[in-house]
């Protein structure tokens, strides 16, 4: 009498390990996400005055610059400068900011915006500014 085994490539249990070992991953790092977008902070610097702004609050803000009026918005965990009277445009093109270090500035305007999180306040050089 002759008995053949039967082995598998694989078991269902074989896989459980890698499972959890990926979902707990998945977890830890959207975690880590949400808690550094959560202390991000909006700086304003208009030359003579610094704002400062949370980034988890949606609004909508206007600043006078050298030529005007210029109108920052804070949607999402994001900032940009949404409109400005200066004639490039080159500051509106710059999009959205979302992590600390990202930065616009309107040079006719003498307007720089930068996020910053809040244990680490950035703030412009003089070679930024």
């Amino acid at each position: 009498m002759k008995s053949v085994k039967h082995y598998s490539f694989f078991k269902i249990g074989d896989l459980t390990i890698p499972v959890f070992v990926v979902i707990a991953f998945l977890m830890l790092s959207f975690n880590d996400e949400s808690e550094n977008i959560s202390e991000c902070c909006l700086e304003i610097h208009t030359g003579e005055e610094m704002y400062r702004l949370q980034l988890g609050v949606d609004t909508m803000f206007t600043v006078m610059g050298n030529l005007g009026e210029m109108k920052i918005s804070i949607e999402n965990y994001r900032a940009r400068i949404s409109s400005s009277p200066c004639p490039g445009q080159d500051c509106v093109r710059q999009g959205w900011l979302s992590g600390p270090g990202d930065m616009a500035v309107c040079v006719p305007s003498g307007v720089f915006i930068i996020v910053s999180d809040e244990n680490n306040r950035l703030s412009p050089d003089a070679v930024s500014y």
